[in-house]
């Protein structure tokens, strides 16, 4: 299973093009940051940052994006049902 922290910090990193922002919005350390997209890309065993400046996703970073996306969107639609059923 994947583990949604380590995504939300490779996909905060390109979002917010840069370890350092990436840490603010979160709300962890940059170091921290760092290892969480270390230990993401080890354990699928592929690399999924570009260390450039600004950082940008590889062909399978861009695999890791989409679904972080999908998964977003789901919990956003989850939770608008949930609200509805809560509010009728």
């Amino acid at each position: 299973m994947l583990d949604y922290k380590l995504i939300e910090a490779f996909a905060t990193v390109v979002k917010e093009a840069g370890f350092e922002k990436a840490a603010e919005k979160i709300h962890i350390t940059q170091s921290a940051v760092s290892q969480r997209v270390k230990l993401l890309e080890e354990q699928l065993g592929q690399i999924l940052l570009l260390r450039t400046a600004p950082p940008g996703a590889t062909d399978a970073g861009k695999k890791i994006l989409k679904l972080f996306n999908q998964v977003s969107h789901l919990e956003k639609d989850i939770r608008h049902s949930l609200e509805s059923d809560r509010i009728e």
